[in-house]
Parts: C-alpha cells; structure tokens; sequence
C-alpha cells in the first residue's frame, strides 16, 4: 500500500488596486486569570477606524479545544501501520502460513505463503484490510484525512471541519462578544463582516516552504488565539467556527485552491457577492487570511481566477 502525498495551503494576500486597504492590528494581549484568561484585540478596519475585542475564555474550554496535531510524516505513518501488521502476523502459527512483511520507501509490501489452499488469499486479504484501518486510525488520530485536490489526486490534508467542530465552545464565548460589538447583533452580515477584519488583521504565519513543512504551519483555532499568528487554512477553520457559533445552522465550506483556501457561506448573495455554486446551492465567498481587507463578498483577484477556472475542491466545516 503507498501512502498518499500529504498537501497544505497556503498564500498571504496583499492588497489589489480594487481593494487598497491594508489590515493593521495595533494591539494584543493575553493576560491569565484565576481560571481563565483575558484576550484583548485593537486593529484598523477598512475604513481605518479603530475596532477593539475583549474575551475571556475559561481555561478547561481552552483545554477542550484540540491543540494542533503533529505535523504528518509519513515515515511515522508507515511504521504505525508495519507494527501493527506484524502484531497481527504473530498471531499466525508459523507452521500453517508465513507472513513476510516488507517496507520499501511509500510502500509496505505483503507476501503470504501457506500450507493450505485458499488461506494464503484469505490472510492477506484480512491483513490488507488490517493495513486500510491502521492508516484510517492514525490519520484520525492526528487530525488528517484523505481527501481529493482539484486534479482528482487522492492527497492527505487537516481535518479542518473536525477542528472547527471541536473547538465551538470557545468560539462560542468569541460570537457572543462580538455579537456585544456590534450595532445590531442579529445582523449576519455585519457580524461576519466584523469578524472578518478582526482575524484578517491577526499576523500572518510565514513559511518558507508549505510541503516540505509537512503541515507543521497550520494552527488549530486554540494555537492561533493564543500565538495569535496563523494562515489561510488555520484562519478560515477559526471563522469558520465561530460562524457556525453564531448560527448552527449555516451551511459553510471550505474552498480549497492551488496554494491557498478561502470560506464559502450558503445565504442570498447581494447584487455584488463574489459567490460559487456546489451542486443546485449558491455559497457567498469570504477571505479571511489578510492582510487585504476584503468584506463578505469580496475576494482576491487570484482566488476569483482559480475559481472561475474551476481549480478548486471544497469540504463541509
């Protein structure tokens, strides 16, 4: 079985001379508390006014919000799923069936040799089965899934819906402040859009080099809060949360693109909302990386491209 190649995103956006505005953060803080600690936030929005956010999170919500799982190795990989081919092997009597298990660079190969007709064929179809949940196992276990990139590759990438399931509570405790924050709580727009500047302005993670970091870049909702740096990936799965925080039932996705990704929202577009269709439902598009400051609606003229050329995959957050 050869192990899939691991993809990761992303690229920082910087201004276009159809959005010249430039997100600034001015402030940050995180001070603890007895039991919790205080998140404090000033930055410019697009019109350059000074926003400011306050929150308090708990420490046991924090505790519960996945910390970012370890950068994917698929050396690591093949040596969970070769252990426990072999734990399996010794449960077969030598003197019935031989079992030679062999790893050569992606790929573990399997040859079994036994006494009677047929079982040979039955155990290795019970170990390529074994070899199919190891891996299922271990991705799951460290936040990865397999997935399908725009050219139809089967590729291993972050399980960033499952992150921003995990981490609702807190992203809850974000809604709800930023709901205090805003002229009309019950305005999905405005909140999304207040929202949006806030995380746009957050510092963008550098990295030199996305693949050969095998994932290491991306940060979970709580690792972003609390290095308050992350990139596109890990700035879209926080959105994404704490949208879903602010109305459950939303439909979002996440939009995958070559080197970057971006949110989808399922609402009626306004006359100028950049949107996508998945299936017969239209999504309006939004940016959270930055530092551009693009409101719900509006994306980068590189993301319109790739869209608009179909060079894009999406997962339900």
């Amino acid at each position: 079985m050869r192990l899939l190649k691991a993809t990761f995103y992303c690229c920082i956006l910087y201004c276009s001379l159809t959005n010249p505005s430039i997100a600034k953060q001015m402030y940050f803080s995180q001070q603890s508390l007895q039991d919790s600690r205080l998140f404090s936030y000033k930055w410019e929005d697009s019109n350059q006014d000074s926003q400011s956010l306050q929150f308090v999170l708990k420490n046991n919500v924090i505790q519960e919000m996945p910390s970012t799982g370890a950068a994917y190795r698929p050396q690591l990989a093949q040596r969970a799923i070769k252990s426990g081919l072999l734990t399996y092997a010794k449960t077969v009597d030598p003197r019935i069936a031989k079992i030679d298990i062999k790893q050569q660079g992606a790929q573990i190969n399997i040859s079994v040799t036994a006494s009677k007709s047929g079982l040979a064929q039955e155990i290795t179809e019970k170990l390529s089965h074994l070899q199919k949940q190891i891996q299922q196992d271990y991705l799951e276990s460290n936040f990865y899934l397999t997935f399908k990139n725009h050219y139809g590759q089967d590729t291993i990438k972050h399980d960033h819906g499952r992150y921003a399931q995990l981490s609702i509570e807190g992203a809850k405790v974000i809604a709800q402040t930023i709901k205090q924050s805003i002229e009309n709580p019950s305005d999905f727009r405005g909140f999304v859009n207040f929202t949006l500047s806030w995380i746009q302005s957050i510092p963008y993670n550098t990295l030199e080099d996305r693949v050969s970091s095998n994932g290491a870049g991306f940060a979970s909702p709580r690792e972003l809060i609390i290095s308050n740096r992350g990139d596109c990936d890990s700035k879209s799965t926080l959105m994404a949360s704490i949208i879903k925080a602010y109305a459950p039932n939303a439909e979002v996705r996440m939009i995958f693109l070559p080197r970057h990704a971006l949110l989808g929202i399922k609402m009626k577009p306004g006359k100028e909302d950049k949107t996508i269709k998945i299936g017969k439902r239209e999504f309006v598009l939004l940016e959270p990386t930055g530092p551009a400051l693009y409101e719900l609606g509006k994306i980068a003229p590189s993301s319109n491209n790739a869209i608009r050329n179909r060079q894009y995959t999406t997962e339900v957050m």
